[in-house]
Formats: structure tokens, C-alpha cells, sequence
């Protein structure tokens, strides 16, 4: 009895947490196909004509096929950027100890800090280097964070890869760097392609650098765009929707399908 009762709680104490999680989702994907009307009327409207007019909005009146071609840009070159840079610097620290403890703490510690402590020093860079509403300055500003994540992401992967087959590689007469491609990276494979998932969501979903560094329609991603709909008069709560499910459709879909890999990757060497 006792046991059937906790497998009831923790049922029910899943259940909450699904619907706490998945049931803003759900909402948004309604709330996008309502009509104007059923949006802000005063009462709860559950009965209504699904309607694209939302969606015809933010794609024929806004140039957000634009802004969706500047997000797919921007974060598969910060997930290069990332990614390259982050496996050279993790395998050092692997292998080297490159910079000794304090640089790994260092590296700690500026992911700890909050994006918004970056956006001055950033800013007054990128305007020397005329890089404001460019999405070059937008990649750089987005890879600079996700650094030193994917850095320690990295290392704590390439640890788990036995030093002796670098040592039979170097054997027969393999350098450190054929080492590295062709022995630690098809290893550590699951952490590198985890890194390289969680780096593209994170890139696609950045939005603090976006609206400070690229608000020119040119240069413009999607969660920035999305905060267009909101004025000092009034939200516009349709498209604000229609542009969130456009946002979070691609990595939701990412997600599901590569969920496996995710977590293959975030295990790998937890069990040894």
C-alpha cells in the first residue's frame, strides 16, 4: 500500500512538472492561431476559428524571412566557432594543463558572470571596430560567452579518453594533432556532438546581444524581432505568439530528435 502510494505522488508530482513546463508551450502554439478578438477578450475564449492571420502578419508585413535566415547564419557560425575553438583549448587542458588551475577557474568564473556586465565593454569594441548591427559582432559576441561553457564541457570528455592510445598513435609515428583527429575526437565523439546541440540552441536563442548589438533590420535574429510586437502602447499578443512558436519550432524539433545523442553525450564516463 505504502509503495502504491508513493508511485501515485510521484506520478502525480511528474505530471505537475510536465504540465508547469509544457503547458506555456501549448499555450503560445494556441494563442497563435486565435483571432485578435479572442486574444483580449476579457473571458477565457477555448472556442474559437483557428485563424493564420498571425502568422500572415509577421511573415508578409515584417521581413521576417530575413530574420530567420540571420539566426540560422548566426548560430551555425557561432556553433563553428565555438566548437573549433573550444576542442584546441580543451585538449590542452587535458592533456597540458595549459594555464595551470588558475586559468580553469578563471574560465569558471566568467561563465558565472552575468551576459549583461558584458554588454558595455563589448559595445564600445565593436563600435571601434564597426561592427555594431553586423552579424559578425553578433557571432563574436555570442561565441565570447559560450566559450568558456563548451571549454569545460569538452575537457571533462576528452579526461575520460585513455592517454595510452595516444601513446600507441604517437608510436607509430602520429603527431599531436593527427592524435587528436583521429583518435580523442572519434572517442569523445557523443561529448562533441553534444556540445555542438547545446551550443547551436543556445546560439539560436541568444537574445540579449542580439537586440543590443544587431537591432538593424539587416542584421536583425528572430528573438530579437520578436520583441518588435511589444510597444510602449500596446503587445500585440498574435504575432508575439506566432513569433515565438517560429522560435522555438527548429530547436524543439532538434531536440526530440536528437535527444539520444544529448544524453549519450552528457553520460559519457559517468558509469566508469
Amino acid at each position: 500500500m505504502v509503495s502504491l502510494v508513493r508511485r501515485i505522488g510521484f506520478s502525480l508530482a511528474m505530471g505537475g512538472v510536465i504540465l508547469v513546463w509544457v503547458g506555456p508551450f501549448f499555450w503560445m502554439v494556441l494563442g497563435s492561431f486565435k483571432p485578435r478578438e479572442s486574444i483580449i477578450a476579457n473571458e477565457l475564449v477555448l472556442r474559437f476559428t483557428p485563424t493564420w492571420e498571425n502568422y500572415d502578419a509577421i511573415f508578409s508585413r515584417h521581413a521576417f524571412w530575413t530574420y530567420t535566415a540571420n539566426s540560422f547564419l548566426v548560430a551555425i557560425a557561432t556553433t563553428v566557432v565555438t566548437v573549433a575553438a573550444s576542442i584546441l583549448a580543451a585538449y590542452a587542458l587535458s592533456r597540458y594543463r595549459a594555464g595551470g588551475r588558475l586559468f580553469e577557474f578563471w574560465l569558471m568564473f566568467t561563465r558565472m558572470l552575468p551576459p549583461a556586465t558584458l554588454l558595455i565593454p563589448l559595445f564600445l569594441i565593436f563600435r571601434t571596430l564597426g561592427l555594431i548591427n553586423t552579424l559578425t559582432g553578433l557571432v563574436i559576441a555570442d561565441a565570447s560567452f559560450l566559450l568558456s561553457f563548451s571549454i569545460w564541457l569538452l575537457r571533462g570528455f576528452f579526461d575520460e579518453v585513455p592517454v595510452g592510445l595516444e601513446e600507441a598513435a604517437a608510436c607509430d609515428g602520429a603527431s599531436r594533432m593527427q592524435s587528436l583527429l583521429y583518435i580523442v575526437l572519434p572517442v569523445a565523439a557523443p561529448g562533441v556532438t553534444a556540445t555542438v546541440i547545446l551550443s547551436l540552441i543556445f546560439a539560436w536563442n541568444e537574445y540579449l546581444f542580439a537586440i543590443v548589438f544587431a537591432s538593424a533590420t539587416a542584421s536583425k535574429t528572430l528573438p530579437a524581432a520578436a520583441n518588435d510586437f511589444i510597444t510602449g502602447y500596446a503587445i500585440n499578443w498574435g504575432p508575439v505568439f506566432a513569433s515565438g512558436v517560429i522560435i522555438v519550432l527548429p530547436v524543439g524539433l532538434a531536440a526530440l530528435l536528437l535527444q539520444r545523442y544529448i544524453v549519450r553525450g552528457l553520460t559519457l564516463g559517468a558509469f566508469k
